[in-house]
């Protein structure tokens, strides 16, 4: 008997149905048979088994169909029931066969019967189905076909092997339909059929990259298959069902403008379709591997799971081959997460904390088991607290400073011994701080009551002192350094260095808090080796020598030495912003830039605002000293936007004035104008920031015509210092400040008693003060001193590299010159003058009188230095033009000699013949642009 019927379009199903229809024919003419078809869940053996079915029944075949469910296992000879009630011809036949295999009857006959007498009844059932399906073959060929063989209830399924082995010779034919994966427990029922001779087994497999495209060029198309097939392919491994759910969602709008794949609720739904056809572990397996991340591997899932790494094994296999899986990952996000969604919390939570105690017993790396704890989250055993803190400390090594907050949070919530809670709170707040310091200031109240009760170690207390000084919560920062003078030291050196650089750095950012506590002692110069390498120790030395006043060569030694050996940590903030400092007083501003430069770059690396915020802080500062007043205040911009304005404390004092001061500079007055109404806590004032506000706020007044409030801010700003005992001109020269109102309202005696106040309190070594004092001094003094004074200002301000003030003092001696009638000298200067305002962006100096007046004097005129002497005319060599080049650009001759690859010897004598050859004096006189000069001949 032929098979005739048109077999509906299955894709790549084609030898399959070639191989059904082989066997069909053979039962057809008497060759009876089996075929068993197999493959994963979804692989569409249901649909393959369907069309077959009406195929034979259109062929003219009797077709007996059943489908086995897990539900129905229990209830004997169900599967029987379905394929043999249906066929009885009368309703006496119908009720004897009922009788027979009726689930119910069966499920009680048998309850009542002993083992052997149950034996005997099955025999009889199964002979008595034998006959019938042997007298309907009779007629006509009989093809039974049976789905989910793994689900059939015990008896039928004796039932089905009884009839197998007795096809072979029938016009009968049974195909059955089951999945591929972990072995059944009817391993011996599936043995005895296989090695049936008349027993064929069709393996279906998941779908070829063409064959998704040809699946889905029938509903979208050609063009639109061909583009999304092989992602689709990707994502599903080629499982029918979960490719329709892929199309689904594409079709449904869910995808973005480019028209890839997003997965949506279809794709999830056919997920966890495709878990429940399997057995319930597939969805335990499955389970465990989105809540454990795949890691771990076979051994870990199978210990959470409790069952055996073999099965374990069997199932992720089963799952790759649904094509869930690949490997131990999820071929996509939305499987993982339809999984999840149906996992409660407390499962969850149970099965990291039996991955986390099985990881942690079995020496994994401690952050390993913290990805568990905190997946799991409270409550977990004692022994996590530990095992979260050390995590923590290697996440911050690796600059993950969230997720190093994500396990402190964690341990500080399961921690009952309180001291150690403070320890993981202190360390919690300080990594916060690195974030965002208003966030870090929740745990300020209950970290004071564990300093106050001394459940806090030095260390901690000392790091949560500053940040209630940070916060200008002065009055909780004195009671604190009250309890924190009385912890003990233990006898550590380093802890010793700690303290004692933070009653330094008190003494010289916070005086009046520190004038309330005993000054600490001079720095022993012979220290313990500890103590000597500490960089706290190193940097109170550095503070000692500010404190003192004795800004020199050995205070830049052990600011760079500090510098070389120190790492940035929240610890190490202050100690490397006051050696920056310091080189900034000891007038090493491109050193101070380069080194600031390169801890911005780190804390930025690191993703930690409020160090960038400081760090900005400090450019910005560097930045004015160098003159480059545009880069100030971007910098001082960058740090109020690195942290919030509200968010930060007294310190805003700083950038604020750095702010304000550029803007002055360079006459924005209207930008000027909004810092200045920008508030300011009070507490600014209580601290050097607050000097800093003043100074710059004194000049805006200034420079706005308003001398009296100008010079109420100098004179304030002033005693203060002195007051509180940090009256450096490095950090503010106030005295000379005062001396400048003083000469906008013509009081020339006031003025110059201040500037040789100030002059009387500086080395004679060059420094910023130094030239600045020059420069004010030549003003007020008398006009027979002015061309010295202001040489020698120059001189000074240029060997520095203080550029704004260079500038302000070379406009002073263009108009000396200019006075005195040496307009070839003036030019000269009122040159390298205007240059450099503009380099600086300063404004207001470009706009001075007398400088644009020698300019536009000489506008026109072509650069011709006059050169005369005994010799007669003569051009400067290329040595000499490189050398004086560099010296009209503000470079010493040690660096000249340095870039050249020159001795300084050298370096003076080409300065001495290229200063005769252009009739100058020294290198202030040199022309800017002198490397484009043209030299005239006789």
């Amino acid at each position: 008997m032929a098979l005739t019927g048109g077999v509906p379009q299955l894709i790549e199903r084609e030898k399959e149905i070639a191989a059904l229809r082989t066997v069909l024919q053979d039962a057809t003419q008497g060759r009876g048979g089996v075929a068993v078809v197999s493959g994963p869940v979804a692989s569409g053996k249901t649909e393959l088994l369907h069309t077959f079915a009406q195929c034979s029944a259109d062929s003219g075949a009797l077709v007996l169909s059943a489908t086995a469910s897990r539900a129905e296992q229990s209830m004997p000879f169900e599967v029987m029931a379905q394929l043999f009630q249906p066929v009885s011809q009368s309703e006496e036949s119908r009720r004897w066969t009922s009788g027979l295999i009726s689930p119910e009857m069966c499920g009680k006959a048998l309850a009542e019967s002993d083992g052997t007498a149950a034996e005997k009844s099955s025999a009889q059932v199964m002979q008595a189905l034998w006959m019938i399906l042997t007298n309907l073959a009779a007629d006509r060929p009989v093809v039974i076909v049976v789905d989910d063989l793994q689900h059939v209830d015990e008896l039928s399924r004796d039932c089905l092997l009884y009839l197998a082995r007795r096809l072979r010779f029938s016009r009968a034919l049974m195909v059955l339909t089951e999945q591929t994966g972990p072995q059944h427990r009817y391993q011996a029922f599936h043995a005895d059929l296989l090695r049936q001779p008349h027993c064929k087994r069709i393996k279906l497999a998941p779908l070829s990259e063409d064959g998704v495209r040809e699946l889905l060029r029938e509903r979208v198309g050609e063009e639109r298959a061909a583009r999304l097939a092989p992602k689709a392919h990707e994502l599903t491994g080629g499982n029918p069902l979960l490719v329709n759910a892929v199309l689904e969602d594409h079709l449904t709008g869910v995808a973005d403008g480019s028209g890839d794949l997003l997965l949506g609720d279809a794709f999830g739904e056919a997920v966890l379709s495709c878990l429940h056809r399997g057995d319930p572990l597939l969805l335990e397996v499955t389970r465990a591997v989105a809540v454990l991340g795949g890691a771990g591997g076979t051994e870990l899932i199978s210990a959470v799971l409790d069952t055996s790494a073999e099965t374990a094994a069997q199932h992720v296999q089963a799952l790759n081959g649904i094509g869930v899986l690949s490997h131990w990952q999820f071929r996509h996000p939305a499987a993982a997460r339809a999984v999840l969604d149906h996992v409660t919390v407390e499962e969850r939570s149970r099965m990291h904390v039996r991955a986390a105690t099985l990881l942690q017993q079995d020496g994994s790396p401690n952050e390993t088991v913290a990805r568990h704890l905190l997946a799991a989250g409270a409550p977990l055993p004692p022994w996590a607290v530990e095992v979260l803190r050390d995590a923590a400390e290697q996440a911050l090594f690796g600059d993950q400073t969230t997720t190093a907050v994500a396990y402190l949070e964690l341990a500080s919530s399961i921690c009952v011994d309180e001291q150690e809670r403070g320890a993981i709170m202190a360390l919690l707040t300080s990594i916060e701080w690195q974030l965002d310091p208003s966030t870090a200031s929740r745990h300020l109240p209950r970290l004071i009551s564990s300093v106050w009760q001394r459940q806090l170690d030095q260390q901690h207390a000392m790091t949560m002192l500053r940040y209630l000084l940070w916060h200008g919560r002065f009055d909780e920062a004195e009671e604190t350094m009250y309890h924190l003078d009385r912890l003990p030291v233990q006898g550590d050196p380093v802890r010793a260095a700690e303290i004692e650089f933070l009653r330094m750095w008190l003494a010289y950012s916070y005086p009046p808090l520190a004038a309330r506590f005993a000054r600490p002692a001079a720095v022993e110069r012979t220290v313990p080796v500890a103590l000597s390498t500490s960089p706290q120790h190193q940097a109170a030395n550095v503070l000692a020598t500010i404190l003192s006043g004795r800004v020199d060569d050995q205070l830049v030694a052990k600011a760079e030495q500090l510098l070389q050996s120190c790492q940035l940590r929240d610890s190490t903030l202050e100690p490397l912003t006051t050696v920056l400092t310091a080189l900034v007083y000891a007038d090493r501003i491109p050193l101070a830039a380069q080194w600031c430069d390169s801890l911005l770059g780190e804390a930025s690396a690191r993703r930690a605002p409020t160090w960038q915020a400081v760090l900005s802080s400090s450019r910005a500062e560097i930045s004015l000293r160098q003159g480059d007043l545009p880069a100030a205040a971007e910098h001082a911009r960058t740090a109020l936007a690195s942290v919030s304005q509200e968010r930060w404390g007294p310190s805003i004092g700083s950038p604020l004035a750095s702010q304000l001061l550029a803007a002055t500079e360079m006459g924005d007055f209207g930008e000027a104008a909004r810092v200045l109404a920008q508030p300011v806590p009070n507490s600014t004032y209580e601290s050097r920031y607050g000097l800093y506000y003043l100074h710059a706020r004194g000049h805006y007044y200034l420079a706005t015509g308003r001398p009296h409030a100008a010079l109420n801010d100098f004179q304030v700003c002033g005693d203060l210092m002195v007051k509180w005992s940090v009256d450096l001109p490095e950090l503010v020269p106030w005295r000379l400040d005062v001396a400048e109102v003083h000469l906008r309202v013509n009081n020339r005696d006031q003025a110059v008693a201040h500037v040789e106040d100030q002059l009387a309190r500086i080395p004679t070594t060059p420094s910023r003060t130094r030239g600045m004092a020059l420069r004010l001094l030549a003003e007020a003094g008398d006009v027979d001193s002015r061309p010295r004074l202001l040489a020698e200002a120059c001189d000074v301000l240029q060997t520095v590299g203080a550029r704004l003030e260079l500038a302000k003092a070379l406009t002073d001696l263009s108009e000396v010159h200019n006075t005195t009638g040496e307009l070839d000298r003036a030019r000269m200067v009122a040159r390298r003058a205007s240059s450099m305002a503009k380099a600086c962006h300063a404004e207001p100096l470009l706009e001075r009188g007398s400088s644009r007046q020698v300019e536009q004097h000489f506008a026109g005129r072509p650069d011709v230095i006059e050169i005369s002497g005994a010799g007669g005319t003569s051009t400067l060599s290329d040595a000499e033009r490189r050398v004086a080049t560099l010296a009209a650009q503000g470079y010493t001759n040690r660096q000249i000699a340095r870039r050249l690859f020159i001795t300084v010897s050298t370096v003076e004598q080409h300065l001495t013949r290229a200063y005769r050859k252009l009739n100058v004096n020294r290198r202030t006189d040199l022309p800017i642009d002198i490397e484009v000069m043209t030299v005239d001949s006789a």
